[in-house]
């Protein structure tokens, strides 16, 4: 009987379809923060500086924390966390409270991450952004006593702390709904079909270098 070969081109399809689902998970996850961004605040959140901005930013790091988690990296998304707290203390004008804004940020993000993916495991294909914006608007509700310590006073604490809520819940949406859109892409079967049929393969028989005998 011939045997099949282990199929390295489905290892190859496999791995293929594991950096392209990681990939299509990223760029949908900032794509979905920066276009609920832009319904709301439109063209702000490609401008540094403003507030909106976080869409891209912070954006981009739930995004990444979203992606590694769900592919079962808690390493990185751990360093990639502490990367971000070492940046904003790095380059934050005002260093002590946004190191400490920067850390708590990521390992809450890291949090949601970690949530999502555990709902996404129980079966919970559509509908997670609805649980992970709030949860982002709580976590930027409790980070704005430090995020707006130098522009907080009486007459416009309200307003901060009523906006930095609004603003992560913006960002959770964005973010969960990309990745959840994502995932709606059917990679896995297309990686089985690929190898299924390598599997069915056969392997060529090497051909002998002995003399053919008398029998």
């Amino acid at each position: 009987m011939t045997r099949g070969r282990l199929a390295p081109d489905a290892e190859g399809a496999e791995l293929a379809a594991l950096f392209t689902g990681s990939l299509l998970r990223f760029v949908c996850g900032i794509g979905g923060a920066v276009l609920v961004g832009a319904i709301v605040f439109r063209g702000a959140v490609l401008q540094p500086g403003e507030p909106a901005f976080e869409c891209l930013t912070v954006g981009s790091l739930a995004a990444g924390l979203f992606t590694l988690v769900r592919t079962s990296m808690p390493v990185q998304a751990w360093l990639l966390a502490l990367v971000f707290a070492a940046l904003r203390l790095v380059f934050a004008p005002a260093p002590w409270n946004e190191a400490i804004v920067g850390l708590v940020l990521g390992c809450g993000l890291l949090l949601v991450a970690v949530i999502f993916d555990l709902l996404a495991q129980s079966g919970w294909r559509l509908g997670k952004f609805l649980l992970v914006g709030p949860l982002v608007g709580g976590l930027y509700l409790a980070l704005a006593p430090l995020t707006e310590f130098a522009a907080m006073n009486l007459s416009n604490a309200g307003r901060l702390l009523l906006f930095r809520p609004a603003l992560g819940l913006l960002i959770g949406e964005g973010v969960a709904l990309g990745v959840e859109l994502a995932e709606l892409v059917p990679l896995k079967g297309a990686v089985a079909a690929a190898g299924a049929r390598d599997a069915l393969e056969p392997v060529p028989r090497p051909r002998s270098t002995e003399p053919d005998g008398p029998y």
